[in-house]
């Protein structure tokens, strides 16, 4: 019961409609678990997507019990037929997609030259560009046709690069640069794109990381939650916001780097720990 108050508590509703299909890929744990939970107090119809079937019943299971209709579907996002698999199965069941939630992700923590094995960069493309590109394909016509919304989990490091985490940071660039020509196509249809690009948050994700030649120093202070996140991204979906940046430092660093960026990189990397 305290944890349906706390998510009822995060949840904002604006221009949001309650009976909507949301797809939301990464779905088994971290930011996305979060989303679909907070998503599911609304009554709204899910497809949760990602490799751990077990985790995604558990995930199905709370939502559920949230008041939402839930269904799963193991998908490797990194596989185009996976991806295909998700978007038809879900208008199979639902008949319509409203929101993407682009979501699924891999890091990788260490310094450029001591990558020993470059397959690493592909994995994490494979992964975290191609994932987003092959489940926005096959989702786009279902998209345009419910004027529905993108929201894409891109990232602080996909604005400005940061050391340790090169071909982390290629990746959400690539994303970024995708939906922001993307949004040009789609200019004259009711889509809306909103790109979220949060700092570093408390989630499992470096626990998965590719590769982490040096052990991360705790640095749970300088990392938003979950929650906190969660609140955000919901946010900006509901407005269908174009971009969104934050907590302040994080857009301030973005909007000042052009004018002062020695300052500024200078900063990031004092900050940047591994």
């Amino acid at each position: 019961m305290g944890n349906q108050q706390q998510i009822l508590k995060l949840t904002k509703t604006k221009q949001f409609k309650p009976n909507s299909v949301i797809v939301i890929t990464g779905a088994s744990s971290g930011i996305g678990r979060e989303l679909a939970l907070q998503y599911a107090t609304r009554g709204v119809k899910l497809m949760l997507a990602a490799r751990s079937e077990e985790e995604l019943k558990e995930v199905c299971t709370l939502c559920e019990q949230l008041g939402s209709r839930a269904h799963y579907q193991i998908t490797d996002v990194s596989k185009e037929e996976d991806c295909k698999q998700l978007i038809d199965e879900t208008v199979r069941i639902f008949n319509r997609i409203d929101i993407l939630v682009l979501n699924a992700g891999v890091n990788a923590h260490s310094f450029f030259e001591e990558f020993k094995d470059l397959s690493v960069f592909k994995k994490i493309m494979d992964i975290n560009f191609y994932g987003y590109v092959y489940c926005t394909k096959y989702a786009l016509p279902h998209i345009r046709k419910s004027s529905g919304q993108f929201v894409v989990m891109s990232s602080i490091s996909g604005e400005i690069g940061l050391p340790y985490r090169v071909p982390y940071c290629s990746s959400k660039f690539a994303v970024t640069g995708f939906f922001e020509a993307l949004r040009t196509e789609l200019e004259d249809f009711n889509v809306a794109i909103t790109i979220v690009c949060p700092p570093s948050v408390r989630t499992p994700m470096r626990d998965h990381d590719l590769l982490k030649k040096h052990s991360p120093k705790d640095e749970s202070e300088d990392r938003i939650t979950i929650q906190e996140c969660v609140s955000m991204i919901l946010d900006a979906a509901d407005r269908r916001a174009r971009k969104i940046f934050f907590p302040f430092k994080a857009y301030l660093s973005v909007y000042v780097r052009p004018i002062f960026p020695d300052f500024v990189d200078k900063r990031l990397k004092q900050k940047a720990k591994l």
